[in-house]
C-alpha cells in the first residue's frame, strides 16, 4: 500500500546505550522523539559541512537552569561560529564567571513564597534561586572593565560600541569561565541585540549615571551589529541557524538574508536563506508566537532556502538540549 511502508519500531530501553544511541532508536518512533533524532541528524549536517557558518540563536534562562555549559562545551568543540542571545543571557553568566565557584544559582522551589524572597534579595526564576548580590558582584566587576575597553568611536561625551566589540573585550577580560569567556577564547562571535533589556543593559545604563566611562555615556551600536552579521553571513556559502527558544535572538538571527536580498544593497548573500535549521522551542504559531512564524512561514520572508534541511522540536530546551548535544558530540567524535 502507498501509506503502509514502515513500521514503527518500539524504544527498548534496554538497548541504547550511550545518548546517540538513544536518539537514533527515536527514529522509528512516533511524536517529538522522532523529530528529536531528525533535529540530530541536521545538526551533524549542519557540522559537517565544512562551508557553513555555525550559527545559535539563544533566549530563555538557559544560564540560570544549567544550560550554560553545553554552549561552552560546543564552543570548546568548535562547532559554533555565531551566538545570538539575550542580555540576560550574558548577565547570568558573568554572575557564574565573577562567583569563586563558578555558579551562582541555586536549587530553588517554583511554589515559594516570593514577598519573602524578595525581603532577602533572592530572584526566583521559576525552580531556580539567585541573590541580589550576586549581580551587585558582577557588576563591580563590570564596572572595573569598562574603562578599558577600546571604542568603536569615542566623541566628546560618546563612547561607541557594538555589542558584538563589547562581548569579545568583556569575555577576554573576565575572570573564571562562561560563556562569553569561552567565545572570546575561541574567536566565536556573540549579539546582543537586545542588551537595552537586561540586568546587563540597566547595568550599563548606572555606570553612565556614574560616570565611569571618562564622565562620557557608553552607548551600544546595535545596528552596526547587523552590517557585521551581514558580513559574517557573506564569507560562506551557506549557514545553518540552532534556535534555542524564541524571542528577539532567533528572529534577529533570521532576518539577515532579507536584510541581504530583499533590500536595496550592493551586496547580497550568498544564497536565498539558512540552509540547516533547528529549532526547539514550546512556542505554537496559531497566536503569533515563533516570532510569527514557524521555518516554513520564514520561507515567505526570505530567512530559509526554499529546500532547507530543517528541523523542530517541541520541547523543553532544558530537556532536548542536553539530549541533542550530547548525542551530537559522541556522534562527531568529540565527546572525551
Amino acid at each position: 500500500m502507498q501509506y503502509l511502508k514502515e513500521k514503527i519500531v518500539p524504544f527498548d530501553p534496554m538497548e541504547a546505550r550511550s545518548a546517540d544511541e538513544l536518539v537514533r532508536s527515536l527514529r522509528r518512533c512516533s511524536f517529538q522523539g522522532r523529530a528529536l533524532a531528525q533535529a540530530l541528524d541536521v545538526w551533524e549536517r549542519m557540522c559537517r559541512d565544512g562551508e557553513c557558518l555555525r550559527v545559535m540563536s539563544l533566549a530563555g534562562a538557559m544560564v540560570p537552569a544549567g544550560m550554560g555549559l553545553i554552549i561552552v562545551r560546543l564552543i570548546e568543540a568548535g562547532l559554533l561560529d555565531v551566538v545570538v542571545c539575550t542580555g540576560a543571557t550574558a548577565a547570568h553568566d558573568m554572575c557564574n564567571s565573577v562567583e569563586s565557584e563558578g555558579q551562582a544559582h541555586f536549587l530553588g522551589d517554583p511554589y515559594a513564597d516570593d514577598t519573602k524572597l524578595r525581603a532577602e534579595e533572592i530572584d526566583r526564576v521559576y525552580d531556580t534561586y539567585i541573590s541580589e548580590q550576586a549581580f551587585y558582584d558582577a557588576e563591580d566587576v563590570l564596572d572595573g572593565l569598562l574603562p578599558r575597553l577600546k571604542y568603536d568611536r569615542s566623541e566628546k561625551d560618546i563612547r561607541l560600541i557594538s555589542t558584538h566589540a563589547f562581548c569579545r573585550q568583556i569575555g577576554g577580560m573576565l575572570p573564571g569561565g562562561g560563556l562569553l569567556r569561552a567565545a572570546a577564547a575561541a574567536g566565536v562571535v556573540v549579539f546582543i541585540p537586545a542588551v537595552s533589556d537586561s540586568e546587563l543593559g540597566l547595568n550599563v545604563v548606572a555606570a553612565n549615571e556614574r560616570g565611569i566611562v571618562d564622565g562620557a555615556r557608553l552607548v551600544f551600536d546595535t545596528l552596526s551589529d547587523v552590517e557585521e552579521f551581514g558580513r559574517l553571513i557573506c564569507t560562506l556559502p551557506r549557514a545553518g541557524l540552532v534556535s534555542i527558544g524564541g524571542g528577539v535572538p532567533r528572529n534577529w538571527a533570521q532576518q539577515i538574508y532579507p536584510y541581504l536580498n530583499m533590500k536595496t544593497r550592493p551586496e547580497s548573500a550568498p544564497a536565498e536563506g539558512y540552509h540547516y535549521g533547528v529549532r526547539i522551542t514550546t512556542d505554537r504559531p496559531e497566536f503569533g508566537g515563533l516570532s510569527g512564524c514557524t521555518i516554513s512561514e520564514s520561507k515567505s520572508w526570505g530567512k530559509y532556502e526554499k529546500d532547507a534541511v530543517e528541523a523542530s522540536v517541541i520541547c523543553d530546551a532544558t530537556i532536548a538540549l542536553p539530549l541533542l548535544a550530547s548525542a551530537l558530540l559522541e556522534r562527531l567524535g568529540l565527546r572525551k
